[in-house]
């Protein structure tokens, strides 16, 4: 009688066992299964053009594929897909069911499994603003090259898969840079007696190395009296746009490149948020998944500033470039037939010889620029 009872309690215990094993094994292939299906939402979701309901098909597509692969008693719930496109995050979730085989001896009919995966999107936003060289050495077929080597690169950046969150900006600068609609949040209007001006010229004191939204004391200058045609254009990621806009750049004028290196800054900046319209506002420095990069390119020596106490062109433009890099802006420079002073300039701008370039010719104009977008487009892709 007594081996009796023990062998039931040693065939219960053993049955147990074995119905733990298959749950632990039944958990271990739910997470495998959790994990493969949040992996495939966030590369699903690094596509912008897919929408949210396709990023929760393929999840669940892929938790089923991989789940058919283990026990087939094992009934579990659709996955639940939790997507969340500020942070880059797919999270799913399931619960399962697995039949027992001996502990249903002791009324333990099934064991009950939840657990969740979360995987994040390889993305990152970014930024961009160019600086362009409209000065009147750059007339004819090197103003065409720029044109061409600008849009190549926006079409290289901004795609149906980048969606909004690559953005790029540009501004024209010659004599100075043109303020255009956005004049009238940048000057101070109360000196102006009524008149319309749209040419600045760099912010006097401390504040022209600083990237603080424009106001009482830090009102852009207005000691310019010319400037090119062409204004700022804020972020957007509508290419159409952006490369129509460069098609009508005109090029005469001298070469103020500190203030085309300051407007490059000011249109990535946060602290500019409220001059730009809601859809160009810039992220936040320390936004989460974010990037910001200038691109600046010149053809001649900085020759043009108006505020001489704070040092030629060159030396401002050096000033702020530093000062951008300690915000963590990445900063590449393209010199396209420059001579030496310029490159110079540009070059201590990058701090990085890996991001300057110097373009003999038209065509290596396009490749640098080709390279950068490239560059930048993998940044994108890889936080």
């Amino acid at each position: 009688m007594l081996f009796a009872i023990m062998a039931v309690v040693v065939l219960v215990i053993v049955g147990v066992a074995i119905d733990l094993e298959r749950g632990v094994t039944a958990d271990t292939r739910l997470q495998a299964s959790l994990d493969a299906a949040a992996l495939a939402g966030a590369k699903a979701l690094e596509n912008s053009a897919t929408t949210d309901d396709e990023v929760a098909t393929i999840a669940r597509a892929a938790f089923a594929a991989n789940l058919a692969t283990g026990h087939s008693d094992v009934t579990c719930s659709q996955a639940d897909v939790t997507i969340d496109r500020e942070t880059g995050r797919v999270s799913v979730d399931s619960d399962c069911q697995v039949p027992t085989t001996m502990a249903n001896l002791v009324k333990v009919n099934q064991m009950s499994l939840v657990e969740t995966a979360t995987a994040r999107a390889s993305i990152t936003k970014l930024d961009v603003a160019f600086m362009l060289d409209v000065s009147g050495s750059m007339k004819g077929s090197k103003l065409a090259d720029l044109k061409t080597a600008t849009s190549n690169a926006i079409d290289t950046l901004i795609t149906p898969s980048s969606g909004d969150r690559v953005r790029v900006a540009f501004n024209s600068y010659s004599t100075s840079v043109n303020a255009g609609i956005y004049a009238d949040k940048v000057l101070d209007l109360s000196l102006l007696g009524g008149k319309k001006q749209t040419c600045v010229s760099e912010r006097p004191g401390a504040w022209a190395w600083k990237d603080d939204a424009p106001g009482l004391k830090k009102w852009l200058g207005l000691g310019a009296t010319s400037c090119p045609k062409s204004s700022v254009e804020p972020l957007s990621s509508d290419a159409k746009k952006l490369k129509s806009e460069i098609g009508k750049l005109t090029a005469n004028g001298y070469t103020a490149g500190h203030l085309g290196v300051a407007w490059a800054w000011y249109l990535i900046s946060p602290e500019w948020k409220d001059v730009w319209p809601a859809k160009s506002e810039p992220h936040a420095y320390d936004a989460p998944n974010t990037k910001k990069a200038v691109i600046l390119m010149t053809d001649g020596e900085f020759n043009t500033e108006y505020e001489k106490s704070l040092g030629n062109s060159a030396q401002q433009a050096r000033k702020l470039c530093k000062r951008m890099r300690e915000e963590g802006i990445l900063v590449y420079a393209v010199a396209f037939e420059a001579p030496f002073s310029a490159k110079k300039t540009l070059e201590d701008c990058a701090g990085d010889a890996t991001r300057f370039f110097d373009a003999g010719d038209g065509e290596e104009l396009k490749a640098a620029y080709a390279a950068i977008a490239s560059q930048l487009s993998n940044l994108a892709l890889v936080d």
